[in-house]
């Protein structure tokens, strides 16, 4: 068996890997997964049937102390267990791995990209994140976008060269489970009507969603100032928010508050039970600044539900135009506003686009398409290194 190290900052993005294991065991790969939280890590392993260990990564921006440890964790462990192939994820995280990777000789380093904060950050930490992603590609062996668009955005500043940096089958880490996770046919309704009467959801009542972090870098700001003249015309709509504050990066004290004193605004903190959420709702917006790839909208799309995203990076992926849904331009609030009012005036568009999103979503992001390409790339890797230490062989003995 060939064996994997996985690395994630948090115990949240293991959803990166959910029902990949027992393809990879299949095909003669042993995955050990490394990330914070050990309870919730603990789970994932035995639910998975896969070996994991805690690491103590730290979130923060900048290099601290506690990097230093992580960074004597990780080597630590690389010594003792010596994997063929190290696969880090986030940049921060993917830095501490790919220094450490390199460090111990470990010979294929992955890279696996989810965004570029870089994108939207200011000057200071644009250089910061610059370099943290230069660094990463540099070290790394091989590096993955997880959308086209991200892919061409990273050869045009320069942080990786063409032929080191691929996608996976059409884009995400881990493709959309439209049969059974994110699949309408099979919507819990007992649930959702729950659902319904614990956010006061009335019969044929209008429902936008919406479905992120609660941040600037999301659109939020722009989203709640479209609504306000959105609820002017059509004041029993409501607007569901569903995601949790980002402590990162959240948003100020005033703009949480107003989002919490509108009453045509529920906002519901983070969930679980998406399909069940996204099964309330007629459409979703995601006005986000960048992304690496929008997976909420293509898992609302697999259920049927269009959205209208940005045309930014990572979103541009995920939609066909005024087909599985809309595009407006990021940071308007004015054009987010007519694109909303364009699909509660119009509803069999709305339905249209929904069916279209599904049939789409299920052609080009099936799961295990997504996990053949990262099987193919990974095989190919291994046999590029077989062949130098062939030759390295026969050179030795010549």
């Amino acid at each position: 068996m060939i064996r994997i190290v996985q690395t994630f900052a948090v115990p949240m993005s293991l959803l990166f890997l959910e029902g990949q294991t027992h393809f990879w065991t299949q095909n003669g790969y042993k995955i050990h997964v490394l990330t914070n939280g050990c309870e919730e890590l603990g789970k994932f392993g035995q639910q998975n049937n896969v070996q994991t260990s805690c690491i103590s990564f730290c979130r923060t921006k900048h290099l601290s102390m506690d990097d230093v440890k992580s960074f004597f964790q990780l080597k630590r462990f690389f010594q003792k267990i010596r994997p063929l192939i190290v696969h880090g994820n986030t940049p921060k995280v993917a830095l501490l791995t790919m220094i450490t990777a390199k460090a111990t000789n470990i010979p294929i380093r992955i890279y696996e990209m989810h965004g570029l904060p870089l994108e939207t950050a200011g000057w200071g930490m644009k250089i910061v994140y610059f370099l943290t992603e230069k660094i990463c590609c540099q070290l790394a062996t091989h590096v993955i976008a997880v959308s086209p668009s991200l892919r061409k955005l990273v050869i045009t500043k320069g942080l990786v060269a063409p032929s080191k940096i691929s996608v996976m089958h059409n884009g995400s880490c881990n493709g959309i489970d439209a049969m059974l996770k994110f699949n309408p046919s099979f919507t819990n309704n007992q649930e959702v009507e729950a659902l319904k009467t614990k956010y006061g959801i009335a019969p044929n009542q209008a429902v936008v969603g919406f479905v992120g972090r609660l941040t600037k870098d999301k659109g939020v700001i722009e989203l709640y100032e479209a609504w306000q003249k959105v609820k002017q015309r059509f004041p029993k709509a409501m607007l569901l928010v569903i995601g949790s504050v980002d402590e990162r990066v959240p948003l100020s004290k005033q703009w949480l508050e107003k989002l919490a004193t509108d009453p045509t605004i529920v906002c519901t903190g983070e969930v679980k039970n998406m399909a069940s959420h996204y099964a309330l709702i007629d459409f979703m917006v995601h006005p986000s600044h960048r992304e690496g790839l929008g997976n909420v909208v293509l898992e609302a799309a697999a259920m049927k539900k269009p959205s209208i995203v940005s045309y930014v990076t990572g979103l541009k992926d995920t939609i066909l135009k005024n087909h599985t849904g809309l595009f407006c331009p990021a940071r308007s609030a004015d054009d987010l506003m007519h694109k909303i009012l364009y699909y509660l005036d119009n509803k069999p568009i709305v339905e249209s686009h929904g069916l279209a999103a599904r049939a789409w979503v299920v052609q080009h992001f099936c799961p295990v398409d997504v996990w053949e390409a990262k099987l193919q790339l990974y095989q190919s890797l291994v046999a590029a290194y077989e062949s130098v230490i062939l030759q390295n062989e026969l050179s030795t003995i010549s």
